[in-house]
């Protein structure tokens, strides 16, 4: 079994994103899970474009307002807010934009080692394809 608490800074690895995230990793490849789970914060004010190429994630937003626009396709733009979940089933170009704090539930397939951060092309790296 697994337990953690997220204000364990000896047991939950935490990244940031510049200014426009924090993410606080709670499972990670290492933990062979088969997944990877984060709790992340998406600042206020913020615009992050992401393209997880080599990633599929759901999100599930806890608290907070804001927005994620898909750029590819049918372009739509859907709100974010408390209870809201999305899954970026199909690699979405898209950008995440914060109108208040954004306190997101991340779980992403393959899981992260834990240290990633976005490339210039707003992808993590490639990584393991099981833990």
């Amino acid at each position: 079994m697994i337990v953690r608490q997220l204000d364990d800074p000896a047991a939950v690895r935490t990244v940031t994103g510049g200014v426009n995230w924090t993410s606080r990793r709670l499972l990670m490849a290492a933990d062979g899970m088969g997944f990877s789970l984060h709790d992340t914060l998406i600042h206020a004010g913020t615009e992050t474009r992401i393209h997880y190429k080599h990633h599929l994630e759901a999100v599930y937003c806890i608290s907070g307002e804001g927005e994620i626009e898909e750029l590819e396709g049918e372009r739509r733009t859907h709100r974010i807010h408390p209870g809201m979940m999305y899954a970026l089933n199909q690699h979405d170009l898209h950008l995440l934009r914060a109108t208040s704090e954004l306190r997101l539930v991340c779980v992403f397939t393959p899981p992260l080692r834990g240290d990633e951060v976005h490339g210039p092309d707003g992808a993590y790296p490639a990584g393991e394809t099981s833990a």
